[in-house]
């Protein structure tokens, strides 16, 4: 058996199979080396099955909520199926189980399920070991009624009161999808909204979506002990307790773990921390020659698409060595897929004031519901577009995009956002009628119009500040975030 390859990847998810794919089919052998499915998260407890779950939740409601969840299996389980023949017959690709470490930067020990280890040698190694679910201890729960997005999709049935731990994307679309399954819902957080790392407008629609839908809110909350024989789960705020009764399940979504133990990173001396995972440049390239990383293991990566591009860029610096690496690791789109959706893309709002002063930034927003037919016809309840940009240049900085299919609206955004294309290009756009992305051509119009309108006072404003140190950030996010969980807090 050949343990001699041009590339050992170790891990079979999004950006590991995008690599060896991509090897393979220039001619390189290569190796995926996977200690359980293929597919990775975004497969068998990511992307599919949760979509797959919003999917029928909105089409069978709580008609057949236990058929529901067989359905969301089946699928995972046909196209995990379907995955792991197409990728185990690739032409120069050799699919391996077993879980690996590294012995040194060439080297990699592989224990068998049967038993037994072989040694595996290649001139390039890429981890694309991903990331697993943080827990927490929450006294008095038994283990049986705690659940991760990697085990909830094992449910027989849906939970009758399902609590959430956490406010973040997973916590908000599994929220949605289980009261629409009929389950009663409550989610708690310590923040004082959720969607942290979204614009407060984006995360008030979605709060108020929930409200409106029977979904609890408790912000500024902790867990503080759940008690098995009455089904209740205590939780403090502000020194008060309050008990959420009938709680068959706890949901606990609190962040991400990456998976960086157990992989010999120390012996092959690859710089990574348990926080933060594996250090990178923007393609991919660790500390040490000829060892690569992609995906959730790293510090930029956070989404199937982003392991799926950080994969590409890998691909083009083993295959093409004498190809341009100068370019900066592009900002990554991001979607919600929650009711409305919300998505995003370019620099945070932390990065923004970190380089630009405040005065160079001019916000355009645009209400989905107002400002656009497609909205009135559709009696769109909550939408907007919000564009950050450059002032009197036009290039754009951020959005978010909140309401129907934004995850698919962002996509324009993302291009130009990468490509340099400003508001004054989406400006000559035209767009179908009636559309909810003709907003975008609103958000553009609304810039030309203060622009041009007001362009002496606009030039100054630019040349006054594109060069000034950007101003240190104020507390005006936080009081924004205390305002808003005062309004949605406990609804």
């Amino acid at each position: 058996m050949n343990n001699s390859f041009h590339t050992i990847i170790i891990g079979a998810g999004s950006g590991g199979l995008t690599v060896a794919v991509g090897l393979a089919k220039l001619g390189k052998p290569v190796a995926v080396i996977e200690a359980l499915h293929v597919g990775g998260d975004c497969t068998n407890v990511g992307c599919v099955p949760s979509k797959t779950l919003i999917h029928q939740a909105e089409e069978r409601g709580a008609t057949d909520p236990s058929g529901v969840m067989a359905e969301v299996r089946r699928k995972r389980d046909a196209l995990r199926a379907k995955e792991t023949h197409e990728f185990g017959a690739v032409k120069n690709l050799r699919l391996i189980f077993g879980r690996a470490r590294l012995l040194n930067p060439t080297q990699v020990a592989l224990t068998l399920p049967e038993g037994g280890e072989r040694i595996l040698t290649a001139a390039n190694i890429v981890l694309a070991t991903g990331a697993r679910p943080r827990t927490i201890t929450i006294a008095g729960l038994p283990s049986e009624r705690m659940l991760t997005n990697e085990s909830v999709f094992e449910l027989p049935a849906i939970p009758r009161h399902l609590a959430i731990i956490g406010g973040g994307v997973i916590g908000v679309e599994l929220a949605f999808a289980f009261r629409k399954l009929g389950s009663q819902v409550s989610m708690i957080d310590m923040a004082p909204r959720l969607l942290t790392r979204h614009l407060p407008e984006a995360a008030h629609a979605v709060a108020d979506s929930l409200c409106a839908k029977g979904v609890a809110l408790h912000f500024g909350a902790g867990v503080h002990a759940y008690d098995a024989a009455s089904q209740t789960l205590r939780i403090e705020r502000a020194g008060q307790i309050t008990a959420l009764e009938g709680v068959d399940y706890v949901l606990v979504a609190v962040g991400r773990e990456r998976n960086v133990a157990g992989l010999g990173l120390e012996a092959a001396g690859v710089r990574f921390s348990p926080r933060t995972g594996i250090a990178t440049d923007s393609y991919g390239r660790t500390n040490v020659p000829g060892v690569y990383a992609i995906g959730d293991v790293t510090a930029t990566s956070a989404f199937t698409h982003s392991a799926n591009a950080q994969g590409r860029r890998v691909v083009q610096r083993i295959a093409f060595p004498w190809l341009p690496a100068r370019a900066p690791e592009p900002f990554y789109p991001s979607a919600t897929f929650s009711d409305p959706e919300v998505a995003t893309a370019g620099m945070s709002q932390e990065q923004i004031a970190q380089r630009y002063h405040p005065e160079l930034v001019k916000r355009i927003q645009v209400d989905l519901v107002t400002q656009t037919d497609r909205g009135y016809t559709d009696d769109l309840a909550q939408g907007a577009i919000i564009v950050d940009a450059m002032r009197l240049t036009g290039r754009i900085l951020s959005v978010t995009i909140v309401g129907p299919r934004a995850s698919e609206m962002i996509t324009l955004f993302t291009l130009a956002i990468q490509e340099g294309i400003s508001l004054y290009k989406l400006y000559r756009v035209v767009y179908p009628y009636p559309t909810f992305s003709s907003g975008i051509q609103k958000v553009a119009d609304a810039f030309l119009r203060t622009t041009l309108t007001g362009l002496r006072d606009e030039l100054t404003t630019y040349l006054r500040y594109r060069l000034a140190r950007p101003m240190a950030p104020t507390a005006l996010g936080l009081r924004a975030d205390r305002t808003f969980a005062r309004q949605v807090t406990d609804r």
